[in-house]
């Protein structure tokens, strides 16, 4: 949630407009005095020299041979923010568009082809299915899986899940509440869902795609006004044509997913001689290191432990001794890319240096312990609750830029200036409120519910039944009865270790077939015991409940 503070405008309005409003209004001035013409219209000089100004800006970026490390130093530099080509350098920064300007147009026919053929697999209505005649198989009612109505019921609910969140992105923005916007989102993240079903769709993954439909959507505005006195050359109008607004954000989106995929999976994909092999999670793990990924979090505690201990040894020490884990902040920060922490036109700014950088995005590290050197006075002045205000509710920066280098000098100060310090001063009594907020929400959520015995799952269900199966076996020859008391340790060894052997006679002193019913009652009587618990029964052996509860 964006700072109180901050009003997200786009960025090429000036202050007088409204969001929405074509991006290039501004632009559109008489020379006399600067405002638009009261007809509504322009002279032919002043739409000439309109696209004048847009063909040498396309030049300037794209036209010198070495034009892809110029405009990555434009990106890294900040010098995109008014560009009416960013849609175009950020496909050159994530590789969606190739090096080599003459293959452009077909890379980007073949793209466009390629999403047209996964909305039409995985976006399908199974009443005007063709050839579809089993009416056994394909019915509202059929739970069978190759049914075209099963898969519809279930892609309902993942379409449901990805418009709640698409409903409240960008809210404050005008251009976001639009039907067609919101569809087009939606269509975007379900299609990526199903041609990726180790990871579908996760919250914070409409966050990441929202800007990229934006400053497409502002660079489509800028080329059809520039394209109404001249004719624009074929790789403005294939690479910037509206009716492919959806395709183009899905190419993009699915590159920087390529990227940012493991800071939401649960594993971690590793490719070993072309083969990718799924990593489960760490064994023995601290609970701190286990949830969300093993990249995310192995991220963020590299970062807060490693990056922030060697540049500010002080912070990092206040932090710790605050036990303010970098996950509780870092893992929103490094999912959405900053998206949260800053205004809209801000970010961008930030999302320029970061895919100009590298699109492996490395500069997020060092933009991350920016962040943090910016309010470490603040930070350290601070308790638990103000600090966990300040990181979860990140203050407004004055000058976007100023962070920037200052983490490009992080990284690389030999061939980065220093910047010039800066500090974060304001009143912390609004960040101590927030912090109070977030303490008292998690300490709501973290009461445990009663268990209730008729939401045990079906596993564990099945596990009580193998337990009790041996049991059954062995009463069905001979054996004692289950409700016995034949064969079991005295009440006192239930409550020990497993490893520490019950004080009964030696097992070698024991027949063969009493010691094996004796370690199945055991075993049945000690994994019974929760469930007994769970009816209300008293217990003089809590260990064992809490064992199990942890299972």
């Amino acid at each position: 949630m964006q700072h109180p503070n901050f009003e997200t405008r786009h960025p090429l309005q000036t202050d007088d407009q409204e969001t929405g409003i074509d991006p290039l209004q501004n632009y559109i001035t008489s020379k006399t005095g600067g405002s638009v013409e009261s007809s509504g219209t322009k002279s032919f000089s002043e739409s000439d020299s309109t696209f004048i100004s847009y063909r040498k800006e396309w030049d300037e970026l794209f036209l010198n041979c070495n034009y892809l490390a110029r405009i990555r130093q434009k990106g890294i530099n900040g010098q995109l923010r008014s560009s009416r080509f960013r849609s175009v350098c950020w496909k050159l920064y994530l590789d969606v568009l190739p090096e080599d300007k003459s293959q452009w147009i077909n890379k980007t026919m073949e793209l466009r082809t390629q999403y047209e053929k996964i909305k039409e697999t995985h976006i399908t209505n199974p009443r005007k299915a063709a050839g579809q005649q089993d009416l056994v198989v394909n019915n509202p009612l059929s739970q069978d899986e190759g049914s075209l109505w099963n898969k519809f019921f279930q892609d309902k609910e993942l379409r449901g899940m990805i418009q709640q969140d698409v409903m409240r992105t960008f809210p404050e923005m005008q251009y976001f509440q639009q039907d067609d916007v919101r569809n087009m989102l939606t269509d975007i993240l379900f299609c990526y869902a199903r041609e990726n079903e180790q990871l579908l769709y996760k919250q914070g993954m409409h966050e990441l795609l929202a800007p990229i439909v934006f400053i497409l959507h502002c660079d489509h505005q800028a080329f059809q006004h520039a394209s109404e006195t001249a004719y624009p050359s074929e790789d403005m109008k294939s690479l910037l044509n509206p009716e492919f607004h959806e395709h183009d954000a899905y190419a993009m989106f699915s590159q920087l997913m390529e990227t940012a995929e493991p800071w939401f999976s649960s594993f971690e994909r590793e490719v070993r001689k072309g083969k990718e092999e799924m990593i489960t999670s760490i064994p023995f793990a601290r609970p701190q290191d286990s949830g969300p990924s093993v990249a995310i979090v192995a991220k963020v505690n590299r970062i807060q432990d490693q990056l922030l201990k060697k540049h500010d040894n002080e912070l990092y020490m206040h932090l710790t001794r605050l036990e303010i884990a970098p996950q509780i902040y870092g893992i929103r920060w490094v999912r959405l890319l900053f998206g949260r922490e800053f205004p809209l036109q801000d970010l961008l700014v930030v999302w320029d240096a970061l895919f100009a950088d590298s699109i492996t995005l490395d500069l997020v590290d060092y933009i991350f312990v920016a962040m943090l050197l910016y309010i470490r006075d603040a930070l350290i002045a601070s308790n638990y609750q103000t600090c966990l205000g300040l990181l979860m509710h990140y203050p407004p920066i004055g000058d976007i830029h100023a962070l920037l280098h200052k983490a490009l000098f992080l990284r690389d100060p030999k061939n980065n200036p220093r910047p010039v310090n800066y500090q974060f001063q304001q009143n912390l009594d609004y960040y101590k409120t927030r912090g109070a907020d977030l303490m008292s929400k998690t300490r709501a959520r973290a009461s445990a519910a009663p268990l209730n015995i008729n939401k045990v799952s079906s596993s564990l269900l099945n596990f009580g039944r193998k337990l009790i199966s041996p049991a059954i076996s062995i009463n069905a020859s001979g054996g004692p009865p289950v409700g016995s008391d034949a064969g079991f340790a005295p009440p006192q060894a239930v409550g020990r270790s497993l490893a520490e052997p019950p004080a009964t006679a030696p097992q070698s002193q024991l027949p063969p077939l009493q010691h094996q019913q004796t370690q199945h009652h055991r075993l049945l009587k000690s994994e019974s015991m929760p469930v007994h618990l769970s009816k209300g029964k008293a217990t003089p052996h809590p260990t064992v409940w809490t064992d199990h509860r942890t299972r």
